[in-house]
């Protein structure tokens, strides 16, 4: 099977499903130990997904809210996870996806990303990393639409870890005046890895490589905008511009 067979069959599989969706809770997070091992880097806000009643989502929740150093542990205990697994071909992706209960699309208002997402067998969790600039978002519209099969059961489960980047008091003003209608422009999809945040035939490889990649914090490269920049784009431009750069940090190539 090649690919663009593949994506179509993946497609095909969507009509078949039904829906549900919720909202997925967006919290702060603050590594106890930058270090060693985080469980997001500055700049980013990562969906864990997992199976709806298995520990792994409490787990992570809990160490983000106490604060207690046990991310670090989670943090580690995750990249082995992932470091384990390996990728497949375009036929067993779409295999594993018509098996699965439920897969899931992740959204933030109009703006897609992820789907096709779900736990591959073995290990009951992905992590969907997402490039964000700081600015503002509404709670309510980070989204999990979950594509069941007809009378499911099980679903699945999901929290996003908000770690804010370092901005300057300039940057902060631009994209705290972000208007309300345009605030999915703060948080975007990894384009640059491939097409693994739109396409499910990757995802394994993305799993793989881009969050074992992420758990450790990316070198802090010169990031902020000069104030006369920030004056001269207004906020829309400047928090785009952010955003970009942003994206352009946690960048990477599949080995």
């Amino acid at each position: 099977m090649d690919r663009s067979t593949a994506l179509q069959l993946a497609a095909d599989e969507l009509e078949q499903r039904e829906l549900r969706t919720s909202p997925i809770e967006i919290i702060d997070y603050v590594p106890t130990d930058p270090a060693r091992r985080i469980l997001t880097p500055p700049g980013t806000i990562m969906v864990f997904l997992g199976r709806a009643g298995e520990p792994m989502i409490d787990r992570i929740r809990e160490a983000v809210l106490e604060g207690n150093g046990e991310d670090v542990r989670l943090s580690e205990e995750i990249q082995e996870i992932f470091r384990a697994r390996e990728t497949v071909s375009h036929y067993r992706a779409y295999r594993l996806l018509c098996e699965a209960e439920s897969f899931a699309t992740i959204r933030y208002g109009a703006r897609t990303l992820a789907t096709h997402i779900f736990p591959a067998p073995g290990a009951d969790l992905v992590a969907i990393e997402n490039p964000y600039n700081g600015g503002r978002l509404s709670p309510d519209e980070l989204t999990l639409v979950e594509h069941l099969v007809p009378g499911a059961r099980g679903g699945l489960a999901a929290v996003a870890v908000r770690h804010m980047p370092p901005l300057t008091d300039a940057e902060r003003v631009a994209v705290e005046q972000v208007p309300d209608d345009q605030l999915e422009m703060n948080v975007t999809v990894r384009a640059d890895c491939c097409d693994t945040w739109t396409g499910f035939a990757q995802q394994l490889a993305q799993i793989t490589y881009a969050t074992y990649h992420c758990m450790v914090a990316p070198l802090q490269e010169e990031l902020s905008l000069p104030d006369d920049e920030i004056e001269r784009l207004g906020p829309a431009a400047s928090a785009r511009k952010l955003l970009n750069r942003r994206r352009d940090l946690l960048g990477h190539n599949h080995p």
